[in-house]
């Protein structure tokens, strides 16, 4: 039998003989818990972002999706030809094993570190390419791998990607929108990633520009593509259509909601912005799926039953010692990373924490909690906001969110008002010298902003504090050296307070920061460190 037996494509296989089912032994067993091992572990480091996190929340899924598409696999595997000796397979397995180590250390304190992830997927992705060669050979490299790669399509999108996307999405659905409203007679303007109407805005989001759809209808994409086995052609076109319907749908929902914004009130677009995405979610997925369906290759696999033996050499195992070897290895990355952050974390017991009285520095301030969508962005575990005028007119809006977990300080407050206030239409005139507010044990020191938009100046406060004393006012964002530097420190952010003040009407930054020092006067409360509490 020849030994091209193309991956993506949908050849059928030759019939296999018929022979008895036959069970897996323990050996058997170990080498697959050995291939699953390197997957459940990029998946455990994932979990946590595919929990909280509501644009990525289909990864919950994939990895049991990845496990029947295998097990699909296994019934149609090719004849085995293990390919070289035991010695490559585990040379490469040893060291994807043994790099978990770092990249353990590494992720707990940079879990939005995304290139880092994908570089555990792709060890995982040739830790398995070298096993499969050991099992059956190349053939079973081919066979197997088009089904793993299912998981890839969970891991996050590096940062500048993704942030890249967004921005350039978001402007195009919001122009496209703003030009057919015009066209249909009603005053549109766009200023940024918002839509100006008469008396309302629609600000298009990262939901309503079609990028979580992309995210997810691509990953459906490969699912139905691996599950009627299309070529590489076809997959590809699979990938391009789930990308095009995402994005249609996305600009249809947009200009659905800014219509009845325009015709009916905002009222009436606040009750049609959720069904309109729950729509495009089940418009999405279904027109992928239809689009797969017409075009599934006619021909038929021959797919013989679970178990059976095909002709061919048995698979080559990898002896049942060396196996238990790996994954003792493989297993320790998480306890030898647990006791590398319990020897060197700081040490906060003695630090101050601090509290906002928010009813103490501004009586009129009615707190609420903040709104659904800024919670799906930052992650944060608790946390208010307020809106409200002094008795001298001057407009105030406030944030002070709290991250009790380290993965979610870590995965939020990473949008800043640098980045935030020009995407819905405010020009940054200027970035002030920082306002470091000092009582006692305690110092929060915030960036400051001057915003234009019109007539309007806005000055913004923004401050990140947490209990290690890590320098966020100096960071706009973070090199790789920041990210190596907090590992080796052993600082996972845990504990961090975000709180950020916006004053409009006031005549300057200087009287602003006059405003704002009165206000953290009266509002923060220190409250002991948790020795002193003890004690």
């Amino acid at each position: 039998m020849s030994d091209a037996a193309p991956a993506l494509s949908s050849d059928p296989l030759p019939p296999a003989a018929a022979m008895p089912a036959t069970k897996l032994d323990a050996t058997a067993k170990l080498n697959l818990v050995l291939l699953a091992g390197f997957w459940i572990w990029l998946s455990a480091e994932l979990w946590f972002e595919w929990m909280v996190s509501d644009q990525y929340g289909y990864g919950l899924f994939v990895p049991f999706l990845t496990a029947y598409l295998v097990w699909l696999r296994w019934a149609s595997r090719p004849p085995p030809k293990p390919w070289g000796g035991q010695k490559m397979a585990l040379v490469v397995a040893g060291l994807a094993a043994l790099a978990q180590y770092p990249i353990a250390v590494i992720f707990a304190a940079n879990a939005d570190w995304r290139l880092l992830a994908w570089g555990e997927a792709l060890l995982a992705m040739m830790a398995s390419a070298a096993i499969l060669a050991r099992w059956g050979g190349w053939r079973w490299v081919r066979h197997f791998i088009p089904a793993l790669m299912l998981l890839l399509f969970a891991v996050p999108w590096p940062s500048r990607f993704e942030i890249a996307l967004v921005d350039e999405l978001m402007t195009g659905v919001a122009t496209v929108v703003t030009e057919i409203l015009n066209l249909m007679g009603y005053d549109a303007v766009r200023q940024g990633h918002v839509i100006n109407l008469p008396g309302s805005t629609v600000l298009v989001e990262e939901a309503c520009s079609g990028v979580r759809s992309i995210q997810y209808t691509v990953m459906a994409g490969w699912l139905v593509g691996e599950w009627w086995r299309f070529g590489a052609v076809g997959r590809l076109g699979l990938l391009a259509w789930a990308s095009a319907t995402a994005v249609l749908f996305n600009l249809l929902r947009t200009f659905s909601v800014a219509w009845v914004d325009a015709t009916q009130g905002p009222a009436a677009m606040a009750r049609w912005h959720d069904p309109a995405g729950y729509l495009v979610f089940a418009l999405s997925f279904g027109t992928v799926i239809t689009g797969a369906w017409w075009a599934r290759p006619k021909a038929k696999n021959a797919l013989p039953a679970i178990g059976t033996t095909l002709p061919g050499a048995p698979p080559h195992w990898m002896p049942k010692g060396t196996v238990m070897a790996l994954l003792v290895l493989l297993a320790g990355a998480w306890p030898a990373s647990a006791a590398w952050y319990a020897a060197r974390a700081p040490n906060v017991s003695e630090k101050s924490r601090w509290t906002l009285n928010l009813g103490a520095a501004a009586p009129s301030a009615k707190p609420i909690k903040p709104s659904s969508d800024v919670e799906q962005v930052l992650f944060f575990d608790d946390g208010l906001q307020s809106g409200w005028t002094d008795d001298s007119g001057h407009n105030w809006s406030l944030y002070n969110l709290q991250w009790a977990r380290a993965r979610a300080a870590q995965l939020g407050g990473v949008h800043s008002p640098e980045s935030c206030l020009p995407a819905v239409g405010w020009y940054m005139a200027q970035q002030g010298e920082n306002l470091d507010w000092k009582r006692g044990g305690l110092e929060i020191i915030f960036n400051t902003y001057e915003f234009v938009h019109g007539p309007t100046h806005l000055f913004v406060f923004y401050g990140q504090w947490d209990p290690a004393g890590y320098h966020y006012y100096e960071k706009t964002g973070r090199f790789r050296s920041d990210r190596l530097l907090d590992a080796w420190q052993a600082d996972r952010k845990q504990g961090k307070q975000l709180l950020e003040v916006a004053i409009e009407h006031a005549s300057s930054l200087a009287e602003a920061n006059q405003l704002m020092r009165q206000f953290l006067d009266q509002g923060i409360v220190e409250t002991p460190p948790p020795d002193a509490v003890k004690k």
